[in-house]
């Protein structure tokens, strides 16, 4: 297994459950805009194991956390809505 940043899974699928209400285009280019707002904005968690990958799931899971991605998904919305590039 490869190192990658658990970040961009939860904040993608975060993204999936939001993006009807967030009233922004749902083109690729614009949600991986907001993906890379967001993810320019919040700590990494690189993970090599399944294992690490487990316990670092379990650290996102407090509801603090939960709250900063959705309140930064709202303003990359809002933001790439202003400003798309496609």
């Amino acid at each position: 297994m490869k190192p990658y940043n658990l970040m961009e899974t939860v904040v993608t699928q975060k993204l999936d459950q939001m993006i009807d209400t967030l009233g922004c285009c749902k083109c690729e280019q614009c949600r991986w805009d907001i993906v890379c707002y967001v993810l320019n904005r919040i700590p990494p968690k690189y993970v090599i194991t399944h294992e690490g990958e487990l316990f670092s799931k379990l650290d996102t899971v407090n509801v603090q956390y939960e709250m900063d991605i959705v309140t930064l998904l709202t303003q990359a919305a809002r933001m790439i809505q202003k400003n798309p590039r496609h």
